[in-house]
């Protein structure tokens, strides 16, 4: 049982949740240590169809299966909301990416990971594995080029300042993922997480010289690239394949720079109630199962991090395998990004880039 945007815990839910412990014994299907039956479970997210394929794959069926009531709130950078309600946090889960979720956790507004309540997590492979957060997918990010529109080869991301695709280029919103695409490229360009200076110069030229435009989020961009309104721009490997396969003309690249991978999934957020938190978990953890990982890479064609998914992948998924040299090139860029002094200077950064990249 799902909702969209409610904000309050249902009647139902509270009255199930000072009921949960008798009840426990009635609920097997909730798989994670300690967790407990019934009640409520409320999610941040950004929405999209990522929401509707982490609904249809993951939360539905544990929400059917083990009678809980969820909420979600939807939309874009939640973050602040969860360190306002710091003292009384109303939420449980947040979606979120691996950068974002240790500096909260840092701030000690996610719970750390463990085996011990998280039983699956063992099963995820070490690079998907961080903290505060464990992939139940990875998902490769580099240059999507309409190969109908540039016929020569595309290798870098320095390939977005050809005169060629003048006015045929865009960059992600800085609120939706283009804040952490700018970071890696601004160390390709030899800025640090303490310097963006020459992010930030080289940036502002793809707008005023090349006349780069800003892609929104997913939808927008595939929107883009399916009209040809733009013919080379950073995106999600997994959504150019889905592109390609409806007939768009384009291709994947993994700039030789590096390119980035996000092993988006949902956090834990710390001091909320017991029952809450429990179901938190075992939600978890079934995102953690491989199965559930292969039938998620189905709908979405982004590789699993379950290693058994990984090494069991069935045969109309081997197309989305990656080599040891793949993933290692998928993270070389963001591997040298702090994200602690990153979220120091959050507030300077954006101002920079919308003051001198965005209104230049």
């Amino acid at each position: 049982m799902t909702s969209n945007d409610r904000f309050s815990i249902s009647r139902r839910s509270l009255l199930k949740a000072g009921g949960a412990l008798a009840g426990a014994a009635a609920f097997g299907g909730l798989g994670a240590s300690g967790a407990h039956a019934a009640g409520g479970l409320n999610i941040l997210m950004a929405g999209g169809s990522w929401k509707e394929w982490v609904d249809q794959t993951f939360v539905a069926p544990f929400a059917q299966a083990n009678d809980v009531d969820v909420a979600w709130k939807l939309g874009l950078g939640q973050e602040p909301l969860v360190m306002a309600q710091k003292a009384r946090p109303q939420w449980d889960l947040i979606h979120t990416g691996q950068m974002r979720a240790g500096q909260l956790g840092a701030m000690g507004l996610y719970k750390p990971l463990s085996e011990e309540s998280l039983p699956n997590l063992k099963q995820i492979h070490p690079s998907f594995r961080y903290e505060f957060l464990a992939g139940k997918c990875h998902t490769p990010y580099g240059l999507c080029v309409n190969t109908k529109r540039i016929t020569r080869p595309i290798t870098s991301w320095n390939d977005l300042w050809d005169p060629e695709f003048k006015g045929r280029v865009a960059f992600p919103a800085w609120g939706w993922i283009g804040d952490e695409v700018f970071y890696s490229l601004n160390q390709a360009f030899g800025g640090t997480s303490e310097d963006i200076g020459p992010g930030i110069e080289k940036l502002k030229t793809l707008f005023t010289d090349n006349g780069a435009i800003v892609a929104n989020n997913v939808e927008h961009t595939r929107q883009l690239i399916d009209s040809e309104e733009i013919w080379l721009v950073p995106f999600f490997g997994g959504r150019i394949a889905q592109a390609a396969a409806a007939g768009t003309p384009v291709e994947f690249v993994i700039p030789e720079e590096g390119g980035l991978s996000w092993v988006w999934n949902m956090a834990i957020i710390a001091n909320r109630p017991e029952q809450f938190t429990a179901n938190a978990e075992a939600l978890i953890n079934e995102t953690y199962d491989a199965e559930k990982q292969i039938a998620f890479a189905k709908l979405t064609g982004y590789p699993p991090t379950n290693m058994e998914a990984m090494k069991n992948l069935p045969p109309q998924l081997k197309k989305i395998e990656l080599s040891d040299a793949q993933v290692e090139l998928l993270g070389k860029l963001q591997s040298k990004v702090d994200p602690m002094v990153i979220f120091a200077y959050r507030d300077q950064y954006a101002e920079r880039w919308n003051k001198e990249v965005i209104g230049a």
